[in-house]
């Protein structure tokens, strides 16, 4: 199934004909959206793309995403490049595009005549290197997702060249953190709005009054994630429940994502691989009972959190800086990384009180609402324009005055 930023029949995104303006004469914004991570997997930085993407199209924006791609030519309003390959850093499986054409990149910029080319890691070769240079005349904003609490020599002074090089070049720059506002302070000398990931609250979203009834069957446990990164924790997860059965505790465990084959055999657990559609795994969320996250560290952000919240569902999650930005202790149980055991007693704890997880899951819902993208596109675009006014030496304040008056 190929990416296409065709929005699905229920987003959540009323069409915002107010951020039209902006560009210049006052028309819609030409926009490119750059990752450097494989559009054609699964991953916290192209979902958020995705979303950003689809979001400002629906405001009237022209918008085009832009990335390595291992499947083939995606779809409407995607734009993949080849020469993709895995290179494990921080815990996880990353598919860049190493050996992409510059050529082509060049190409295909020159050509499209971008007013903003917005680069999410800008540090990570080599589709966004070559974005940014083969875009001249472009205004250039730039996201921070990446951090980590052991960086290694190696890439931190890779990461220092390449700052040195690369990032004067943008007008403007977001975190989506603090703590990936923090990581990135290092390298990044300017202003850095932090705004963070979203949901859309419209896909993610709760049961209906009867939709389902859990109650007469065993405690359903959702894991959503890679889980052949190590960092996701999905082993602790498993011990835990294998605790929990041991004492009798009736639990199942569903784990959606890619991971290794064959998968591991272990009752009361069923692996069902990546899902092929957002709103196939909303209604996974649904399902379930309780989310759990139990992932170690290196996390930024956690978007399955937002997805599992904004789905009013309670949580259980490692006590750690990206889950900490998102979870709090109203709709969820934050444990320590990496104990096994601790997850197996929270979620003990949360199985034989279905009223106390209705409660969690209300709470979050509530706190998922904050995220929704078609509140936060706003603060992005306003990115935009600032940027657009740098590059044109004007001031920003006057442009949002102009636009303002219409």
């Amino acid at each position: 199934m190929s990416l296409s930023l065709e929005a699905p029949a229920r987003t959540g995104h009323p069409r915002r004909d107010h951020i039209r303006e902006g560009g210049p004469g006052g028309r819609s914004l030409r926009i490119a959206i750059v990752v450097p991570y494989d559009v054609d997997r699964e991953g916290g930085v192209k979902r958020h793309a995705v979303h950003l993407a689809r979001t400002l199209r629906g405001g009237g924006d022209e918008v085009t995403l832009v990335g390595p791609s291992s499947g083939g030519q995606p779809g409407p309003g995607v734009r993949g490049f080849g020469g993709v390959v895995n290179v494990p850093a921080n815990g996880a499986a990353n598919y860049l595009g190493l050996f992409t054409s510059p050529l082509a990149v060049r190409r295909f910029f020159r050509a499209a005549a971008f007013d903003v080319v917005h680069v999410h890691e800008p540090l990570v070769p080599m589709l966004p290197h070559y974005a940014l240079w083969f875009s001249p005349r472009a205004a250039h904003v730039c996201t921070f997702h990446m951090y980590t609490e052991d960086e290694p020599a190696a890439w931190r002074a890779v990461r220092t060249t390449l700052g040195r090089l690369l990032l004067p070049r943008f007008e403007r720059g977001i975190a989506v953190s603090r703590p990936a506002a923090a990581y990135a302070a290092a390298t990044w000398r300017g202003p850095l709005s932090v705004i963070p990931n979203g949901v859309p609250t419209g896909t993610f979203r709760p049961p209906e009054d009867g939709e389902e009834d859990g109650s007469g069957r065993p405690l359903r446990v959702l894991f959503v994630g890679n889980w052949r990164d190590p960092r996701k924790g999905l082993p602790y997860l498993l011990e835990a429940h294998s605790r929990l059965r041991a004492k009798g505790l009736a639990v199942e465990v569903d784990v959606v994502g890619e991971g290794p084959s064959p998968v591991p055999e272990q009752p009361g657990v069923s692996f069902h691989g990546a899902i092929a559609s957002e709103a196939a795994l909303a209604e996974r969320y649904r399902h379930c009972d309780l989310f759990v996250a139990p992932a170690t560290g290196q996390e930024s952000f956690g978007i399955v959190l937002l997805e599992a919240m904004a789905s009013g569902r309670p949580v259980v999650c490692s006590d750690i800086a990206g889950y900490r930005e998102v979870a709090d202790r109203e709709g969820a149980r934050l444990v320590p990384p990496g104990d096994a055991e601790a997850l197996a007693g929270a979620i003990a704890a949360l199985a034989g009180q279905p009223e106390r997880r209705r409660r969690m899951g209300a709470a979050n819902r509530r706190r998922a609402e904050a995220y929704d993208w078609a509140s936060l596109v706003s603060r992005v675009r306003d990115e935009y324009v600032a940027a657009v006014a740098a590059r044109a030496g004007a001031a920003p304040t006057a442009l949002a005055r102009s636009i303002a008056a219409g």
